[in-house]
């Protein structure tokens, strides 16, 4: 014969399994602040002076900086409802750890042993985000920070496609009301003419595709995969996806089952109308004429972006006086411009005339500044 308890003994053990779990998570974020006053203190001994901390325990966030007191605040503004943000939209649960974000001086950045050619990275090994990018690149990073402890959390995995089409989804957009918006960038353009073109691959061969040979065909792939996201994004459908592709991970490793089922259509049809909507968008404004927006810097490639080693004369950048030689552009317009090839992208998905920001690591630290882009005609 089974027992039934009676409805008020069932209230009482509910009563009593959520104090428990009350307890045991405020155990937990106590157990987490202490951790994070420790983090605190050894980054401050490891870098010495120069450098501040402050420490999130709402959001489990600790934060290492070289920066002036107005770029920190800025840092700190940003991430915060970035990470609120994506709590509603795809990432519930928050960090089951402390994250520490390093902004450092160049030096202490270039001793950390970058990956080749990058202005920022996070390391899962360590739960460690490292940036002398305080805009796109630190966006991006922090997005693969928030997926490690999601991927963490379901005894996941998922593949460079999901991973990096949704850092790279999110590392142009911005927060309104408590929700990203994410935007067009200069990759448009060049994805466009791909399609255009018919040289992108299939959606089936870039769900397939592992960590080394999307890194080997990094140009084509990043873009492609983003824009992957952003249509679903743009359908509301995002959330959807990503929740299909975790529960029925066992059988779909690589996405296309949830790409399919999210779509309501097998993948070819999916992929046509993907490469119509493509066609369809407008990239970020760039006249079809001349005049087109312009700097005027002489440049060199550096790992952490491009460093100014002159001024065309008679530009707008040697006319405003703002760039300085030896300056290091590492964004535009919140666009990262690793190469020369980059900057000029960013550049002219600007107008003319339009005031816009710069980020540079001048005298070993980053910045922001403000520029006035000037006309050129070719």
């Amino acid at each position: 014969m089974e027992f039934e308890p009676r409805p008020g003994i069932l209230a009482l053990l509910a009563a009593a399994s959520l104090a428990l779990a009350t307890a045991a998570a405020a155990a937990r974020g106590a157990d987490l602040a202490a951790e994070a006053k420790a983090l605190a203190e050894l980054n401050l001994r490891k870098f010495g002076e120069g450098y501040t901390t402050r420490i999130d325990n709402r959001r489990h966030l600790v934060y290492v900086s070289a920066l002036d007191p107005g770029a920190f605040d800025r840092v700190v503004g940003m991430l915060g409802p970035y990470a609120d943000a994506q709590r509603s939209l795809l990432f519930p649960a928050p960090f089951q750890w402390n994250v520490t974000v390093v902004l450092p001086t160049l030096s202490d950045y270039r001793e950390s042993h970058p990956p080749a050619e990058a202005s920022g990275y996070y390391r899962p090994a360590t739960r460690t985000l490292t940036s002398m990018s305080l805009s796109d690149v630190l966006v991006h990073e922090f997005t693969h920070a928030l997926h490690h402890s999601d991927q963490v959390r379901a005894n996941q995995r998922h593949p460079v496609w999901i991973s990096e089409g949704l850092a790279t989804l999110f590392q142009r957009s911005r927060v309104r009301e408590g929700k990203i918006e994410s935007l067009l960038d200069a990759g448009l353009a060049v994805l466009r003419e791909s399609v255009r073109q018919k040289r992108v691959r299939s959606l089936a061969a870039l769900c397939a595709m592992d960590q080394e040979a999307f890194s080997l065909d990094a140009e084509a792939c990043y873009p492609h995969a983003r824009y992957v996201m952003l249509y679903l994004h743009r359908q509301g459908k995002l959330r959807e996806f990503y929740e299909t592709y975790k529960s029925h991970y066992a059988s779909d490793l690589t996405g296309v089952k949830a790409l399919e089922a999210t779509l309501g259509k097998p993948l070819d049809e999916i992929e046509s109308d993907w490469r119509r909507w493509v066609l369809e968008l407008k990239p970020p404004w760039r006249p079809a004429r001349p005049p087109t927006s312009h700097l005027g810097i002489l440049m060199r490639r550096v790992p952490e972006g491009v460093r100014v080693e002159g001024f065309l004369r008679g530009s707008a950048a040697e006319r405003a006086g703002v760039l300085k030689v030896d300056d290091i552009v590492i964004s535009v317009a919140g666009h990262a411009t690793p190469t020369a090839q980059k900057l000029a992208e960013a550049v002219g998905s600007c107008k003319p005339g339009e005031v816009v920001e710069i980020e540079i690591i001048r005298d070993g630290r980053t910045t922001v500044v403000k520029h006035v882009l000037g006309a050129v005609r070719q």
